[in-house]
């Protein structure tokens, strides 16, 4: 999303390709596009197919703005693919391809081609998956890996595999189906590195190394690249403002967090929050300290905007409960300056949050306060529902346009210290 208006290089044609949404539901019990999809290969007697099915994570209402899915729900995994690979069966699909966004993760330092240590969300799925299945291709961590699942459960023997982020790796995956028994005989896949042209991320300068092939960019792809490229640098490339240096981790999220309470100051807040898994990246200034808007748009690409609502003590308590309960992963929520918290792992959850205070003093369960989010925790995003009351709510200019004018201050601005967060068992 973006608050530019759209489609000035070209107009946006639509997608090329079919989408599917096997567990997608509508209100009115079908999928939102089709479930599955054949796939012919071949002519004769030589000719194969192959039955593919696409799906989302179960947990997508809580990972996505709340208004985004209005009137979708979201189907188990595990019962979606089961409910379809019969059918496919029977078209003469000869291999079945799960597509799914669900996914796990190996030991960081093992060969990206590899399955070592392997869990992840995506395991109970696969323990419950028909056996026909042959090859799911995943996602959501971000990890690679290229698993025998018959490795972890030899009831289920998938190809199972996973090309990272960020476009660094492709999966190269392979099928041997013999067209007389229409059986799958091999499958094997391996995740190759993409190595192409050294260029500059947000981390600094990365070069090419000998260890690993490199691809000459196809031109008309380049080009085409290149087109949007130019199109962006004038708007990326200003200068926005500045930083007294490298900002990442909590930092990065109190950093976030400080400015959105300075724009809503005027809402009457005291109190701001940012959520860890919505910092996309680090803040790497140049050598003066300066940052460019293409800087900050790496850190928060989502053009949300800013909720200043009314919360009783207790309803932040709970809300920051939800960052320590068994509902998602564990995220502790980045506050802003003269808020701090202490939480207590050891403690049953639902009670971990041990201590609250507001510059020194500490938070009235029973008083009011003011609190600023972005509108997608406002909306309930990431399992904390708690912030989805919206009392007195007041809308503000989006996270960005808070974070650009945070920056635009003289001097620099400090990195934050990690002063504000404060886990009990350590």
């Amino acid at each position: 999303m973006t608050a530019r208006a759209p489609c000035q290089v070209e107009p946006f044609k639509g997608a090329r390709y079919q989408y599917l949404a096997a567990s997608t539901l509508t209100e009115t019990g079908q999928t939102l596009f089709p479930a599955s999809a054949i796939r012919s290969f071949g002519t004769g007697k030589t000719q194969v197919k192959i039955g593919v099915i696409g799906l989302t994570l179960k947990e997508t209402p809580d990972l996505v703005s709340p208004g985004g899915v209005k009137g979708l729900t979201f189907a188990d995994e595990a019962d979606s693919i089961n409910a379809l690979v019969p059918g496919l069966k029977a078209q003469g699909a000869a291999a079945i391809v799960v597509m799914i966004h669900q996914g796990g993760g190996q030991d960081p330092a093992a060969d990206p081609s590899g399955c070592e240590g392997f869990n992840g969300a995506i395991r109970p799925i696969l323990d419950r998956m028909d056996t026909r299945v042959d090859v799911v291709v995943s996602g959501h961590t971000h990890r690679s890996y290229v698993c025998d699942y018959g490795r972890y459960n030899p009831d289920r023997p998938f190809l199972l595999t996973s090309a990272g982020s960020a476009g660094t790796l492709v999966t190269d995956i392979a099928l041997d189906i013999d067209p007389a028994t229409q059986k799958v005989v091999a499958r094997r896949a391996r995740n190759v590195i993409v190595q192409s042209a050294p260029f500059t991320g947000s981390r600094g300068a990365v070069a090419n190394t000998d260890a690993y092939p490199r691809f000459a960019p196809r031109a008309d792809v380049a080009a085409y690249v290149q087109t949007y490229v130019d199109a962006a640098q004038v708007f990326s490339r200003r200068t926005v403002g500045q930083v007294a240096g490298p900002v990442s981790g909590r930092a990065m999220g109190y950093l976030i967090a400080d400015a959105q309470l300075a724009a809503t100051r005027a809402a009457g807040a005291q109190i701001a929050f940012t959520n860890p898994f919505g910092v996309r990246a680090s803040l790497i200034p140049a050598p003066d300290g300066s940052l460019t808007f293409g800087d900050l748009y790496a850190v928060q690409p989502f053009n949300n905007t800013l909720v200043t609502q009314t919360m009783t003590g207790a309803q932040l308590k709970a809300v920051l409960e939800q960052g320590f309960d068994s509902n998602g992963p564990e995220q502790v929520l980045a506050p802003s300056a003269g808020f701090t918290f202490h939480y207590d792992r050891r403690r049953p959850m639902g009670d971990r949050i041990v201590a609250m205070a507001l510059d020194g003093a500490p938070i009235d369960l029973a008083a009011s306060y003011r609190v600023t989010t972005n509108s997608f925790l406002a909306g309930g995003g990431d399992t904390f529902t708690g912030f989805a009351a919206q009392r007195d709510a007041v809308i503000g200019i989006s996270d960005l346009e808070a974070t650009e004018a945070w920056v635009k201050a003289l001097p620099a601005r400090a990195v934050p210290a990690a002063d504000r967060t404060f886990d009990a068992d350590r």
